[in-house]
């Protein structure tokens, strides 16, 4: 799966709510189509807490967990059995993301970042649907199953657990 370069940004975007977030966890859905018609379904489950923690742990069609803790990004890919870990430039601030999202109509929000529109979609003041066009020209629609907002959710779910056997990438 190829995580487009904003991808790490929609972690903001999930605190952009008519309401204050503290924390949103949901499963998910993530479908990609690109130019040519053709689809990718990802699923799985999203974690994240102000004020820049985020985890993405994919379950199908392939597993890979995405920790996004302050300045740093780590993948960690079983299949590949690598672990891939970048210094993020610029800092992502759920705040800032939040004052930029702009009411559209009732339920629906917009804003742009780096280029891209995002539109942000809540059914009954809860977190329903991303979506974008990525650098690739894709459009992404992520759809939140099971939102919980204002959860305790525990520190060290953002923590990475690497295993000792998996290859290291330091990209900085």
């Amino acid at each position: 799966m190829r995580l487009p370069p904003l991808f790490f940004l929609l972690s903001t975007l999930l605190l952009a709510s008519p309401k204050e977030m503290s924390s949103f966890n949901s499963s998910f859905e993530q479908r990609i189509v690109d130019e040519h018609g053709k689809t990718l379904l990802y699923k799985g489950e999203l974690w994240a807490t102000k004020p820049q923690n985020a985890l993405w742990l994919y379950q199908t069609p392939i597993q890979k967990s995405v920790y996004i803790n302050g300045k740093e990004l780590t993948i960690i890919e079983p299949a590949l059995e690598q672990v891939t870990i970048k210094t993020l430039t610029g800092e992502i601030d759920f705040l800032e993301i939040l004052k930029k999202a702009k009411k559209v109509d009732n339920d629906h929000y917009a804003t742009t970042l780096s280029g891209i529109t995002y539109s942000i979609t809540f059914k009954n003041d809860i977190l329903s649907t991303i979506g974008y066009s990525d650098s690739y020209d894709n459009r992404v629609i992520i759809k939140f199953l099971t939102p919980i907002t204002n959860g305790s959710i525990e520190a060290k779910r953002f923590k990475p657990i690497i295993p000792s056997d998996f290859d290291v990438l330091r990209d900085r």
